[in-house]
């Protein structure tokens, strides 16, 4: 309750159970940073936002009458149809976009509860050592397969389901991992890390949504080519670091179609990735491209790549863009749900990396410098942390392990929490220098490397 823009006298505690459309939450009974909601205090418009709150807290606050934020309009938030309504009435959601509920079939977020959960089977520890070399092997079967689609206009979908197929065994032991070496980055090998980081993190939005494996694998496939056709582009469009001319934009908003044709020149089996390729840069609001079509005839497939495409180039260092935080990255597709994103899987997968993604470097407020190594699933903002750089930015002799969860519940947190989020790089810190040896030495017996 440290909101200094809430009127204190005007909200009133209610069970999340009571939630309604309209009623504006000032407050949670949790930490914002621990939800999807990252506006800190919202109008309820639609029923995926109902859904969510009553799926993650016990107890929220909202204003009693109407909306007040201290005369100021929340700028993020959707309008709601009459301000003069009691805030406990319902009110139907006005968001610019078709209700996406009455519209289609229940989507995979609805129908999540009907599905069962992929339970890990191995430690962080056990499987950070197997991740790692998972992941350098894909970059090296990535960059033939890269070099085929550019020399050939084809790719050998064996060599793809292979490096998925490894993904996706290691995200469902346990999911942590692989996402850490998502963080690897390096502006001169951008295609490449991309379509990599945009297939494991499809893989994991399957677990999340409690896919089958078979339909995992699919999907982590289709992660993996949705921007193959980037390499069929002059090379000197992809370096060109100023401003794009209308031609060279359009021609660059072709990648789309190129990585389709490139799927319809390859084998037979990889034809059923050509609708995710081709309208991954699609918008619900019919303002994407290459086309512009109806949002109504966005798969469900489509629009998770379509966030996670956007994710992952957010954070990434590119020549015409500087990278993102996770969180900065989180809040755009925040606030552009609804409109550029499908609403339900923007917030399921809001929710599913958290402000603190694993392999994020983050320096603590007492100065040293750490990287983030895994979550719960329920307080994000708490992750187990290996301390790398003291707090005159020294190395340690020996990394520590920190797991703010316990010392939370112990009250020794508070210098320990995290302060601001680095970028790879930072202090000298290259993520591919710090295999498990390295980052967690004293548990090696337990990984078995």
């Amino acid at each position: 309750m440290d909101n200094k823009f809430l009127d204190k006298s005007a909200y009133v505690r209610v069970p999340a159970s009571e939630v309604k459309l309209g009623m504006f939450v000032a407050e949670l009974d949790r930490p914002w940073l621990g939800t999807p909601f990252l506006t800190q205090g919202f109008v309820v418009s639609s029923l995926t936002e109902v859904k969510k709150l009553r799926e993650l807290c016990n107890f929220v606050y909202v204003e009693k009458v109407g909306r007040r934020w201290s005369g100021k309009q929340d700028p993020f938030a959707k309008p709601v149809v009459n301000t003069a309504t009691n805030a406990f009435t319902s009110v139907k959601s006005d968001t610019g976009i078709f209700n996406q509920s009455q519209e289609r079939k229940p989507s995979l977020v609805a129908t999540l509860d009907t599905r069962t959960p992929h339970l890990a089977t191995s430690t962080f520890f056990v499987e950070h050592v197997r991740a790692r070399r998972i992941y350098l092997a894909s970059r090296k079967v990535m960059a033939a397969l890269l070099t085929q689609a550019r020399n050939e206009n084809r790719v050998d979908l064996i060599k793809a389901k292979s490096l998925v197929g490894a993904f996706t065994q290691s995200i469902l032991r346990h999911p942590d991992p692989l996402l850490w070496m998502t963080h690897i980055k390096d502006q001169g090998k951008y295609l490449l890390e991309h379509c990599l980081h945009v297939s494991i993190l499809a893989v994991n939005f399957g677990r999340l949504l409690r896919l089958e494996e078979k339909d995992i694998l699919k999907l982590g496939l289709q992660g993996l080519l949705a921007d193959l056709g980037m390499i069929r582009l002059p090379l000197e469009l992809l370096g060109k670091a100023e401003k794009l001319s209308a031609e060279e934009l359009h021609l660059m908003n072709s990648h789309p179609v190129l990585g389709r044709n490139l799927l319809l020149n390859s084998e037979e089996g990889a034809r059923f990735a050509t609708e995710a390729v081709i309208n991954h840069h699609e918008r619900l609001d019919r303002k994407g491209y290459p086309r512009g079509i109806n949002a109504g005839t966005l798969s469900q497939t489509s629009r998770m790549i379509s966030i996670i495409d956007a994710y992952d180039a957010m954070t990434s260092p590119r020549i015409y863009a500087h990278e993102q935080s996770p969180l900065e990255a989180l809040q755009q597709i925040y606030r552009h749900r609804g409109k550029q994103f499908d609403e339900e899987l923007a917030l399921e997968f809001i929710h599913a990396i958290g402000p603190y993604p694993p392999g994020n470097l983050v320096e603590l407020k007492n100065g040293c410098v750490a990287v983030v190594l895994t979550s719960g699933p329920k307080q994000r903002q708490l992750p187990m942390l290996s301390v790398l750089l003291d707090d005159q930015k020294q190395p340690l002799q020996q990394p520590e392990i920190l797991d703010l969860v316990a010392l939370e519940s112990t009250g020794q947190a508070s210098e320990l929490k995290i302060g601001r989020v680095l970028k790879n790089g930072e202090f000298g810190i290259d993520l591919l220098d710090y295999p498990a040896s390295v980052l967690f030495p004293d548990r090696l017996s337990d990984s078995g490397e």
